[in-house]
């Protein structure tokens, strides 16, 4: 098996088996992951109208690693997640078949040292899952339709010197073919993080999503900086963001987002989290030269279950804060309860109404071992009177929705 994964890993770097060395040291992990839900209502809020949908969605990841030569190791990541309980059964077939499902979302060179620094080659991760700005790689909890994946044609660098660390990333996520080169668009970035101490960390970055054209060059520029440590018992983070650049449409990006956390541990029969969170992104005003609303790179920002189900992700005109609570009872360690309200407005009120509504989340999950997990949940999404009766016609039952998932490592 191992072998297998290796061969597989080898032609998707570089095309050919010729040196059974390179599987030196050879590494793999991976995850499996089902997630079954039914959701109500969510199309029109209107519990009379029999509108309930059900789906089962799969995923697996395997992730191969192992040394070219002392300094450079291979990593491969192949990864399926495209098919749900109930569709066609799949076979081999070129073009139509279970192969030509089969994504390599990772294939990059990894190089250790060389100039002083490491740097990361080829098609990869990047970013951390949740992040308001950047983020390629698998969409974690809460999971969305076809558990996506999405992984990052780039250069990476990075370097550590004392307590500062820096990454440096030059990527691509589209590429126009034709001469010239009309459609490409390149995400460039660099980020400096100092561990100053246990109650202080900082963090700064400045991202660029260009788009070109042949008549006016779409440029998004992100600047940011974040603070983040623990401070008597408390966790706490904050980040603060900046748009600029052009839209290519005679408008600047002039948006702003902020996204501040808090968290607290205690005893009580057990461990007790309590948790607590405000967002605010921007929203545009309609002037004439500006975009206002707050526009990311690549949002992994998905707040609430419901809310942020879908398409539905980012900050862009949204005001929300949540807070909520896991406990892990001491008399059954692996259970762990969890709990959070949230509460959604539009930062700019659009005619009609200024609130979204309110949403429950409560989930219970059962840690059978490090490798294998299930986790059950509910979510309530409830509208408020306003928003119903702007956008659903007055319908103000609340949207549903209810699910299970296994996750099986290895």
């Amino acid at each position: 098996m191992k072998k297998v994964i290796g061969m597989l890993a080898l032609v998707a770097l570089v095309g050919n088996i010729a040196n059974a060395e390179l599987l030196k040291n050879f590494k793999y992990d991976g995850k499996i992951e089902v997630n079954a839900y039914t959701n109500s209502n969510d199309a029109d809020m209107n519990s009379d109208v029999n509108d309930k949908t059900s789906d089962v969605d799969t995923r697996v990841q395997l992730n191969a690693g192992f040394d070219l030569n002392e300094d450079v190791a291979a990593v491969v990541s192949v990864v399926k997640n495209d098919r749900q309980y109930g569709d066609a059964v799949q076979n081999a077939t070129s073009g139509t078949g279970i192969l030509d499902t089969i994504k390599f979302e990772q294939a990059y060179l990894d190089l250790k040292g060389v100039l002083g620094f490491d740097h990361k080659v080829g098609r990869q991760y990047y970013g951390n899952e949740g992040d308001l700005v950047i983020f390629y790689g698998p969409t974690g909890w809460p999971y969305q339709p076809y558990l996506p994946v999405t992984g990052l044609d780039a250069y990476t660098g990075w370097y550590k010197y004392g307590k500062w660390d820096f990454n440096l990333v030059l990527g691509k996520t589209a590429n126009d073919n034709a001469v010239p080169n009309i459609a490409d668009t390149d995400v460039t970035g660099v980020k400096a993080m100092y561990a100053m101490r246990e109650e202080l960390n900082l963090a700064a970055y400045y991202y660029q999503a260009k788009n070109y054209n042949l008549t006016n060059d779409q440029t998004l520029d992100v600047v940011g900086a974040k603070a983040m440590g623990k401070f008597k018992g408390f966790d706490y983070a904050a980040e603060i963001a900046k748009n600029y650049g052009n839209t290519g449409a005679a408008q600047n990006y002039t948006g702003m987002g902020f996204k501040a956390n808090l968290a607290y541990g205690l005893e009580l029969a057990g461990k007790l989290d309590l948790t607590g969170e405000y967002v605010m992104g921007s929203g545009d005003k309609t002037s004439a030269g500006k975009d206002e609303d707050f526009t990311a790179i690549n949002s992994d920002y998905r707040p609430g279950i419901l809310f942020g189900y879908g398409a539905n992700n980012g900050i862009a005109n949204l005001t929300a804060f949540n807070v909520g609570a896991k406990w892990m009872p001491s008399a059954i360690e692996k259970l762990s309860l969890g709990a959070k309200v949230f509460h959604f407005s539009p930062t700019e009120e659009p005619a009609g109404y200024d609130t979204y509504g309110n949403e429950l989340d409560v989930t219970a999950k059962w840690q059978h071992s490090e490798n294998v997990s299930l986790k059950a949940y509910v979510a309530y999404f409830m509208p408020d009177s306003d928003y119903s009766d702007t956008v659903f016609a007055g319908n103000d039952d609340a949207n549903t929705l209810l699910g299970a998932n296994l996750t099986v490592k290895f």
